[in-house]
This record gives C-alpha cells, structure tokens and sequence, in this order.
C-alpha cells in the first residue's frame, strides 16, 4: 500500500506527487519489459469521510492492507489534509480511468497493465465507511481481487459492489499522459 502525499518529500513509505509519476512510471516500464502484467488499485473517498480516513491513517489497518496487496498489487491511495485536493485527484484520476461516471465514493479502482494497455479495469464500491465495516470492506474487495485477479468473485458480498469499467487505452503512453495532466490540476 502506497500513500502518494500532496506535499513533503516523498522519502521513507509514499511518495509525493512528482515521484508518484515516475514510480508508477517504473513499474510499468519494469514489468513491461519482463513481459507481466502489472495490477494496480486506487482508493478512492471523500474528504469529509472521517471515518474512512482514519481507516487509511490508521497503522494496524495500514499494516494489514499493504501485507495483503504485497507484490502482486500496487495499491495507492491520496493522503491529503485539503478538500480541494482530493476532490481534483478523485475528478481527474476516475476519468483519466474512465469511471468517473461509474463510481460512487469510497470505492477501490483495480486495473491492469499489459503488453503496453490499460485493460480490465474494475471497481469495488463499498458500502460503508465507517471504522469496523469500512476496513472489513476494504480488505474483502482487495482480497476477492487478488484471489481472482479479475471481476467480482463468484459469490457476491451484500457491501461491495463491483462494476467492470468500460474504458480500454490504446496505450500506456496515453494513460501516462492522461495521469500527467490528472496531477497537473492538483501541484
């Protein structure tokens, strides 16, 4: 699990804005060139969702999460202390991933990189945010995703609803480009 920070260095865990870029820049490039496909996920919510914040804030549940996504996902999230900020990432970044009509906050957007496309990108709506059933939530669609490493499991969970999202890239190139002009609105 990978905070990406509005502001500050970027050093130790997360990264600010300018290394987000160029990390997720790398993974693409490192496993494209080894031939994998890369799956990513980005948690989406709202700034006046305290107690979904503190989800994310919170060390247990941070330790859980990025023990879960472990190397088989790159799983960012926006750690921000203003409004403006993350309302722009959560605009700009679900329509650079083409969903920005499809989901409804908080959700967790899964999509994956292969032979240079975005493809299969998918969205895990969650149902509640408050401390208990928020992480439980969280934890469920993230584990369903790398259990299946595609759509919704079989078995349907009552909280999370999961759509397949429509978008499909041309290329990596593009959605480089698109995610460039995303962060553009938020420095």
């Amino acid at each position: 699990m990978i905070p990406i920070y509005e502001q500050g260095t970027g050093n130790g865990i997360g990264h600010n804005l300018e290394s987000f870029q160029r990390r997720f820049d790398q993974i693409c490039d490192e496993h494209l060139a080894k031939g994998r496909t890369s799956s990513f996920a980005f948690i989406f919510y709202n700034f006046t969702n305290n107690e979904f914040r503190q989800i994310l804030k919170d060390e247990g549940a941070f330790a859980k999460l990025d023990r879960l996504s472990g190397t088989e996902l790159s799983l960012f999230y926006l750690h921000t202390g203003r409004k403006s900020a993350l309302d722009s990432f959560n605009t700009h970044f679900l329509s650079a991933l083409g969903v920005k009509d499809q989901a409804s906050l908080p959700c967790v957007v899964f999509f994956r990189v292969k032979e240079n496309e975005v493809i299969d990108v998918e969205i895990a709506e969650l149902e509640s945010a408050n401390l208990i059933h928020g992480f439980h939530e969280l934890y469920v669609a993230i584990e369903s995703y790398l259990e299946s490493n595609s759509a919704a499991p079989a078995s349907e969970s009552r909280a999370i609803r999961w759509i397949s999202g429509g978008a499909k890239f041309a290329s990596v190139e593009v959605f480089r480009a698109a995610l460039k002009h995303a962060l553009g609105h938020i420095l």
